[in-house]
């Protein structure tokens, strides 16, 4: 799942502002322009409505309701954003995802598997 609203390659959809794709079988799959947000699941899951474009401190933290974090240079690691690292782990145990990614000027990987936690950590340790 990934939160776009731009034209999506074939099989992807798009409902309440938030794109759903298939199961990525190659990551060059997946359009990537800079500021993306992708939640993952292991089955397809329905999300509700992103608010993209609305203030994330503004809008329903609630099931069927979407924050984008990715478009506040949102850090997991930065002190300065512990108001919205709370809105983001409620979204985060409300949704359910098997993982997340969050690039923007920073990368936030976020996943509930160890053993992949580790290998991407491990990975992006090994660029330098």
């Amino acid at each position: 799942m990934c939160l776009r609203t731009k034209r999506q390659p074939a099989g992807w959809e798009t409902r309440g502002k938030v794109a759903y794709s298939p199961k990525v079988q190659n990551i060059k799959d997946v359009p990537r322009k800079g500021w993306d947000e992708w939640y993952i699941f292991g089955n397809p899951t329905d999300l509700g409505t992103s608010h993209l474009q609305e203030n994330i401190f503004e809008v329903p933290h609630e099931q069927g309701h979407v924050s984008v974090f990715v478009n506040y240079c949102f850090a997991l690691h930065q002190p300065e954003m512990k108001d919205l690292a709370t809105l983001f782990w409620q979204q985060m145990a409300r949704l359910g995802p098997e993982s997340y990614v969050g690039d923007n000027d920073y990368l936030n990987f976020v996943s509930m598997d160890k053993t992949l936690f580790a290998n991407v950590r491990d990975a992006v340790k090994a660029l330098g």
